[in-house]
Parts: C-alpha cells; structure tokens; sequence
C-alpha cells in the first residue's frame, strides 16, 4: 500500500482530530496520504467528483456516516478504488470500522488481510423536452417524489419500453439491493441481499390497494414520464441517495438503469449480511 485518499465530513469530524489521527498513522507507516473535506452544501445541487486524473489511490477511507459513504461512492464513480467506512455517524449501516477499532482495522488494511464485496449502482437519466440532459448516479435510490406541496401525484411507469403501471401517491422508489435496507424498507419495500443484481420499485404511500413492491432484473430498464394531464403547480422532484436533486419539468422523461461501474467495498469483518442487518435494525 502506497497511498490513501481520506474522504471525510467536516460536519462529522469538525475539529479534524480523526482525519488528524488517520493521516498520522499512515504517515508514520511510510503511507502517503492526501485528504478530502467534503462539502454538503454542493450536494443539493451537484456532485463533484474525485480527481479523475488520480487513480493511483490504493483505497479511499471515509471518516462519516452513511450519507458519507453514499457521497464519496457517488464522487469516485468512475474509479475502481475500494472503499472502507469509519463509523462517525449513527447507524453505520454501510461503514465497516468503528473509531475504537481503527489502529487495528488499519493494520490488516495495510497487511492485505481484507477481502472485497461488489455493490451495484444505478444510473438516472432526466431529459428535459428541449433535449437537454441531466445524469447522476446513485449507490442507494433514485427516488421521484412530490416536492413541496401535500397534493398526490402520478406517474406512468414503463419498463423495457411496455407500460408496467400508473403510480398514484408520493411517488416511487427505485433502490439497488445496498439501499433495500434505507428508504425502500422505510415505504414496505422487501430487504434484499447487498451483493445482489437486482433493482427494487417501491412505492411511496401508494393511492391504492395494490401496493405491492416489484424485484427487477439489474438488465432491465425503467422509464418514468409525466402524464399529459400533469398540473404544472404539483412539484416533483427527482433525487440520487437523498441528496443531489432534480425539480423536474413537464415533458420530463426519466430513465434509469443499472451503472456500468459498481462499487467496492472492503471488508473485514465475517459477520454475514443477516448478522449485520439484525445488529445495525434489531433494536431500531
């Protein structure tokens, strides 16, 4: 190991003392370091993304929570650099260290005594009636949703170009199995195994009888349009992981799909999925 990228929330860490304290250790191990301070306010409008001109990373460390995770996760989407979570938040559903443990987590970092698991990604798609394009990824959700006002809303949903359905309520939620676990689980949506290909569409306080959640194939493709008769005053808005957001427009057409990037993350521990699950959500 030669070099590590610290990605950390300064809202997590604000005095810096354990990104003072991570940079230390690998300093002193001959382990070159450099730091990242993550911005929340940039993500209401757009992600950054990681230096793409440095992929000489041999891992990213991400001193946060899980949104923390999500956010870098989503920033170095276009690099094959794993990543591990310290555990500064509440849940650390996605974080494999917590700060009591990191001396020693760090040592069999750099001893190799790791193994690594793939998580899918999605890939959403809004194209607006004049052609523009705007496109973001997400390792959770996308999820459309009403903005703003109390009133429901619809939208036709199609996937790999038939008509599935017409969604009546607060919108829909399209999650990988890493996010089945968050908001889909949240709105009734089933839990599915994190190492998994497949897509989830979950509705969100459904207008009917028939709510039930939908298991996709990670090949498939889901379009999203506005109806005709959508009232112009009824906000929606699109958002990747909760956090980068889209007001969507009428004539707006949403597509999302599987990412051809996955991410990955390190782990160190053998507790399986189920353990963790009944660790981080038993007493929740």
């Amino acid at each position: 190991m030669k070099r590590v990228l610290i990605y950390t929330n300064e809202n997590k860490d604000p005095d810096g003392k354990y990104t003072e304290k991570v940079s230390g250790f690998f300093s002193e191990r001959g382990i070159e370091t450099d730091t990242i301070i993550s911005d929340i306010k940039r993500i209401e409008d757009k992600d950054a993304e990681i230096d793409q001109g440095r992929q000489d990373y041999d891992c990213i460390i991400v001193l946060g929570g899980d949104g923390t995770v999500l956010q870098a996760a989503r920033e170095a989407w276009r690099l094959d650099i794993p990543i591990v979570g310290v555990n500064l938040g509440k849940l650390g559903f996605l974080t494999e260290i917590e700060p009591a443990d990191m001396e020693a987590s760090f040592d069999r970092l750099i001893n190799g005594d790791f193994y690594t698991e793939q998580r899918m990604m999605l890939r959403g798609e809004v194209i607006r009636s004049n052609g523009e394009k705007i496109m973001g990824r997400s390792l959770n959700d996308i999820v459309i949703s009403r903005f703003g006002g109390m009133n429901m809303i619809v939208l036709n949903v199609y996937v790999n170009g038939h008509f599935l359905h017409e969604y009546k309520g607060d919108g829909i939620i399209v999650t990988t199995p890493t996010g089945s676990s968050g908001y889909n689980l949240s709105a009734g949506g089933p839990i599915v195994e994190p190492s998994s290909d497949v897509m989830v569409l979950t509705s969100i306080c459904s207008h009917s009888l028939n709510h039930a959640s939908l298991i996709l194939s990670a090949d498939d493709s889901i379009e999203v349009r506005l109806p005709d008769s959508y009232a112009d005053d009824r906000k929606i808005e699109l958002s990747f992981d909760g956090s980068y957001r889209v007001l969507l427009e009428k004539g707006d057409v949403i597509r999302i799909r599987k990412s051809e990037k996955y991410t990955r993350f390190i782990k160190l521990n053998d507790l399986s999925f189920l353990e963790t699950l009944h660790r981080k959500l038993g007493d929740a």
